[in-house]
């Protein structure tokens, strides 16, 4: 059993296109996920719980803590602007191989669309049987869901999943990456490329501000959140071009708390311009701490955190659906009448199920698809047994 243990990070091992894996970003997306988990299911537990709480949840600073769950969804943003810019950024300064658009797409599907259209299948048939709807009615909204346009169409969550809309957003932005890459990179004076992409940024968020694109239906679409992928574009070219001068220090492990700290304070659902741009900066600092400091680096390149990070796409699409049929099982659970306390429990039960859920999950449904070469060798497989 302990062996097992011990070889199960390894075997979850994301298997990337590049053969270079950059283990900063896995424990990034455990950094992203978690929050997301403990926000998603925070909610499902306050609505279904009867336990008169002392303090109201309402008034408790641990409920105000889950609440920010949603930065996770920043963070992931960056993370796709970081990862997508990144070999469009090394041809430019490095001269490495080009990016051949037709298998960059290619790949985009091959690798991302199998498990989502099996999860979203499974959701939308469960959810017609168990809230007993007719198929028919919800066939559009499942059409929808699976080409990526249900947010654009109905301006809503999906009824299934309702967190694959940032995933419709994700899949907005892997369309212009290429483009948006081919007019940030090529400037080839550093200094200047980066005061374009800063300019960039403040001017998306002035024209957000001033044309209110936070809100429904623009908030649903790439144009209220393109400058977080656009953060992910400059730490790519910091990356390549200026990394190895930034020296690995303790000092980056206090910026990197005060960052956190920071995208904690500021950010809100009042979208105030002052505090949006607060939000922008603590997340590019939060992000150079990370490469950058002792301790945190230290946490994040864990084989554990990298395990769990890297199978964050099967966990994100799969955790509301099982936190909502969870919840109706755990919800009389009760440990006194401290908020906090009870819970504390119920993350206890709900995390580790869920990744334990998930590993298996991703290990079957979407690791697969991770070899690029998955659909040839499906082919010939399936020619040798006709």
């Amino acid at each position: 059993m302990f062996k097992f243990l011990n070889s199960l990070p390894s075997k979850l091992t994301r298997i990337t296109s590049g053969g270079k894996l950059i283990r900063e970003i896995d424990g990034l997306r455990f950094i992203a996920i978690l929050p997301v988990l403990v926000q998603h299911f925070t909610e499902r537990f306050e609505r279904n719980t009867s336990i008169d709480f002392i303090p109201l949840a309402s008034d408790n600073f641990i409920s105000f803590l889950a609440a920010r769950g949603f930065l996770g969804v920043y963070i992931f943003f960056v993370i796709s602007g970081f990862v997508l810019g990144l070999p469009f950024a090394a041809h430019k300064f490095q001269g490495k191989k080009e990016v051949k658009i037709g298998n960059y797409f290619l790949r985009r599907v091959t690798r991302l669309e199998p498990p989502y259209v099996i999860w979203m299948t499974l959701f939308f048939l469960l959810f017609v049987f168990h809230k007993h709807v007719p198929f028919l009615t919800y066939l559009p909204h499942y059409l929808a869901n699976i080409t990526y346009t249900h947010a654009l169409i109905y301006n809503e969550w999906s009824p299934f999943n309702p967190p694959t809309w940032t995933l419709e957003i994700e899949i907005q932005f892997y369309l212009l990456a290429p483009f948006l890459a081919m007019l940030f990179f090529k400037i080839k004076e550093k200094y200047l490329r980066r005061i374009f992409n800063i300019t960039i940024i403040l001017l998306l968020v002035l024209c957000q501000q001033y044309f209110q694109f936070f809100k429904v239906p623009y908030n649903f679409t790439i144009l209220g959140h393109l400058q977080y992928f656009l953060v992910g574009f400059l730490l790519a070219d910091l990356y390549l071009n200026d990394w190895s001068e930034i020296s690995p220090n303790t000092l980056f492990d206090f910026t990197g708390v005060l960052a956190l700290c920071s995208l904690i304070y500021f950010w809100s659902w009042d979208y105030e311009l002052f505090n949006r741009i607060m939000v922008l900066i603590s997340l590019f600092v939060f992000f150079v701490s990370v490469f950058k400091g002792n301790y945190l680096n230290r946490f994040v390149v864990n084989r554990w955190i990298m395990a769990i990070g890297g199978m964050c796409y099967t966990i994100y699409l799969i955790h509301l659906p099982f936190a909502e049929f969870l919840i109706l099982l755990t919800k009389k659970i009760q440990v006194s009448s401290y908020y906090a306390v009870n819970l504390f429990v119920q993350l206890g039960i709900f995390i580790p199920i869920i990744l334990s859920i998930s590993a298996v999950f991703y290990f079957y449904l979407e690791k697969p698809f991770m070899n690029k070469d998955w659909p040839k060798n499906f082919y010939l497989k399936l020619k040798s047994l006709f």
